[in-house]
């Protein structure tokens, strides 16, 4: 029998399950997409690299010259394994536990790649600067600090000076939504199925449900911008986040407040 894997996220106070922030929601989707128990320890911002160091987790970037920590982090027991960051997350699982759904099928492992990064150049660039704000404050004080000084800067302004009027955001929001047009044109290509590679879900949906979690539980359901993506491509993003929606789930006992 399996045992339970810890899975290490970043709270958010906007969503009564604390979980918001895409990266991690990539992670945690391939977790329960493969039926794998998990429970999910919860770190604030300030906090990721002493628990990364005392896990053992390899930093995923540097920031200032200096090793970057990040989160997700994925401890399993089963193994002793330490796994960063959500790619090497997904391809820990599927080669750990091979009979579940596989996220990255053999031979598309570059073509997973370039749909994360296309994907986040084109689209959640744009989309990130829009709702910097609304990270902030959805944050606890000391995180909200922390993701400013340090996440924040990577803008290279003050977040209140991104966008500085509605026509400015209005222009970046539509830069997203013709991005999300380039993929489903892509998508087009295949003869059926909701997803990017038409049938079977691969770790390009994850990336993609991922960023509509993020997007609904910081704008809102009701909000404009969501509204937007929704009814974009004829409803593709609509009708994946449908076929997600199984999947969205965060362990009770961990949402719990503490």
């Amino acid at each position: 029998m399996t045992q339970t894997l810890t899975f290490y996220d970043i709270p958010g106070n906007a969503s009564p399950t604390k979980a918001w922030t895409p990266n991690p929601w990539k992670g945690r989707l391939a977790l329960t997409m493969k039926g794998l128990p998990h429970r999910t320890v919860w770190v604030e911002y300030p906090d990721i690299a002493d628990v990364c160091k005392k896990l053992g987790a390899q930093p995923t970037g540097t920031r200032g010259g200096q090793p970057l920590y990040t989160l997700p982090v994925l401890e399993d027991p089963n193994t002793g394994a330490i796994t960063s960051e959500s790619f090497s997350i997904a391809e820990y699982l599927d080669a750990t536990y091979p009979d579940t759904l596989q996220l990255i099928p053999k031979g598309t492992k570059a073509l997973q790649i370039m749909f994360r990064d296309v994907f986040e150049e084109k689209v959640f660039r744009m989309m990130l600067e829009t709702q910097a704000l609304g990270i902030v404050a959805l944050l606890s004080p000391e995180s909200s600090v922390y993701w400013r000084e340090k996440v924040g800067a990577a803008f290279g302004k003050k977040l209140e000076d991104l966008l500085p009027d509605d026509h400015a955001k209005e222009e970046r929001w539509n830069q997203a939504l013709q991005g999300l047009s380039i993929l489903d044109k892509w998508a087009n290509q295949n003869e059926s199925g909701p997803f990017i590679m038409g049938e079977s879900p691969s770790f390009a949906d994850v990336v993609l449900a991922a960023h509509l979690i993020w997007l609904e539980t910081l704008a809102g359901g009701d909000s404009k911008e969501w509204k937007s993506v929704m009814e974009a491509d004829g409803g593709r993003w609509a009708r994946l986040n449908d076929e997600f929606r199984k999947w969205y789930w965060v362990d009770e006992e961990s949402a719990k407040p503490v």
